[in-house]
């Protein structure tokens, strides 16, 4: 069911699924909106229910703020949403939206009581991203870049013939770009989203310090965000667990659910509820 809340001068769209006692807010990934998650609504209904936010520049959420979201913006808006704000609630993101959940758990580690992403970002240092959004010169090359895309495109098909990039990530990339619609959201979408930058040091401490369990789901074939960077994160705390499947990076659909679903009741079932 598709509501809106007015916070500021914006109207922040929203999807709840399912009826269950255990609140669980889901961040989508890029390009998508807050009803990609409604494929685990059969698997969840009954314990869980999601509430899935369109992020700012993308479906129905109308941003008015700039060019600015900042993790406290998000909070409040948790808490508008939240009919029970002082009890601790998890938290899913997948793929940019895993992102998103790293950073509000390293701000607010009491109030999260679990973590589940899938295949997220936010475990590898992004450079171009952090120059982009974060430097001056950076962000007006970035600018540039996406009003004039011409120098990008060859540079990626030269790095992709001389095996310096590989073909999926060559695809990814040109999906994002290729139209002008497209770039013009990527500019807006990575710069209103410049404050999520997790540090995945201070996370580890803040796991074991809180007890918080962390699950993580890849692609066996995901090109982009690999196994790799989930165990590189785990090392051996023991609260953060890394599960693989046969896919690529496209995992929240239907025939992945019972999977996604697992990464909330390993925790549930692990807490004796």
């Amino acid at each position: 069911m598709k509501q809106v809340l007015q916070y500021k001068s914006s109207q922040i769209a929203y999807y709840s699924y399912g009826n269950g006692k255990e609140m669980v807010f889901c961040f989508h990934g890029y390009g998508l909106t807050g009803e990609s998650f409604a494929v685990l609504q059969p698997v969840l209904e009954a314990d869980y229910t999601l509430i899935c936010i369109d992020l700012p520049f993308h479906g129905a959420t109308n941003w008015q703020e700039g060019l600015n979201f900042s993790s406290d913006d998000l909070w409040e808006i948790l808490l508008k949403i939240n009919p029970s704000p002082n009890t601790p609630f998890s938290l899913m993101g997948y793929s940019m939206g895993g992102r998103i959940g790293l950073q509000l758990l390293q701000n607010h580690p009491k109030q999260i009581k679990q973590l589940a992403l899938i295949a997220p970002d936010g475990l590898k240092f992004n450079w171009w991203q952090e120059a982009a959004t974060h430097t001056v010169m950076g962000n007006k090359l970035f600018s540039y870049t996406m009003r004039h895309p011409q120098w990008l495109f060859a540079l990626i098909k030269v790095a992709s013939s001389l095996r310096l990039i590989n073909k999926s990530i060559e695809v990814f990339t040109l999906l994002y770009i290729s139209e002008e619609q497209e770039r013009h959201l990527l500019y807006k979408r990575w710069c209103a989203m410049k404050d999520y930058t997790p540090s995945l040091k201070v996370l580890r401490k803040l796991i074991n310090l809180y007890k918080i369990p962390v699950n993580l789901l890849f692609g066996a074939y995901d090109k982009v965000i690999t196994t790799k960077q989930g165990d590189a994160f785990k090392k051996k705390e023991p609260l953060i667990t890394v599960t693989e499947l046969k896919c690529g990076h496209q995992i929240i659909k239907e025939k992945y659910a019972a999977e996604v679903a697992l990464l909330l009741r390993k925790s549930l079932n692990n807490n004796g509820n």
